[in-house]
Parts: C-alpha cells; sequence; structure tokens
C-alpha cells in the first residue's frame, strides 16, 4: 500500500508542475501582447541600429502622413527599446511610439555604409524624404 500511494502522490505532484508550467508560460506570451498591443510582432523583425520614425498627425484615410521624428533602435533582453534622436533618452517601443498618433511607426534599415541619420534634417517639417531613399530599406510598420 505504501508503494502505491508513494507512485499516486509522485504523478499528482508532476501533474500539478506541469499545469503550473503551462499556466505560467500562458502568462509569459499574453505579457508581451498585453505590453505592446500591436507592436507585438516587432521585436522580432527589428535589429539594433534600425531606424524608427513617429508620425504626429495622420489626419483621415487617405492623406499624407508626415513622420516627424526618429529614433534609434535597440533590443535588449527580449525587449525593444528606442534612443531618442539626440541619443539622449531611452524608451519602451510602446511608450516612445505611444507618444505619437496612434503609434504610427515605420522602421527602416540602413543600406548603404555612407549615410549618417545624424545629419538628417527636416525638410517640409518631416523626415519622409529619408524613406524614399535608396540609403534605407523598409522593414515593417504598424497602422
Amino acid at each position: 500500500m505504501n508503494k502505491k500511494l508513494n507512485i499516486f502522490l509522485g504523478v499528482l505532484g508532476i501533474g500539478v508542475i506541469a499545469i503550473f508550467g503551462v499556466i505560467t508560460f500562458g502568462l509569459y506570451l499574453m505579457d508581451g501582447e498585453d505590453r505592446y498591443g500591436d507592436l507585438v510582432y516587432f521585436n522580432q523583425k527589428v535589429k539594433d541600429g534600425d531606424i524608427i520614425f513617429r508620425c504626429e498627425y495622420s489626419g483621415e484615410l487617405g492623406q499624407t502622413i508626415n513622420f516627424n521624428e526618429f529614433g534609434i533602435i535597440e533590443k535588449s533582453w527580449g525587449n525593444v527599446y528606442v534612443w531618442d534622436n539626440q541619443n539622449t533618452i531611452k524608451q519602451d517601443l510602446y511608450d516612445w511610439a505611444g507618444k505619437g498618433n496612434g503609434e504610427r511607426v515605420r522602421v527602416f534599415r540602413i543600406k548603404k555604409s555612407d549615410f549618417d541619420i545624424n545629419k538628417a534634417e527636416l525638410k517640409n517639417g518631416t523626415y519622409n524624404y529619408l524613406m524614399n531613399s535608396d540609403k534605407l530599406q523598409f522593414v515593417t510598420e504598424n497602422y
């Protein structure tokens, strides 16, 4: 009788641990979705050094979107951070994107080594001209 009780308690213990593990893993996956919302898949697509542009106002559907701020992406410990364009403040991607208009952002990767983002200037109040250049490669966007 003692042997059967030990086997039963062992199987029960393994079952409880397995259920606890599945619940913990599910909560971990939900944390990313809850934290980043629509931006949850950016972690898989972006790399360190990518340039992210944020729009100030998008207007109605079909109007031109003016991207007037940019930052540099840094990935650390599974999270995505953005350094502002002066390289002084590091913020979580969600916080940085949320300061724009509806988290509308576009991410680009530098294609040509002679490109220096620190020399980029606003033209007509936007950085849209950079997105059309041959020096940047489109990575992803959030709309």
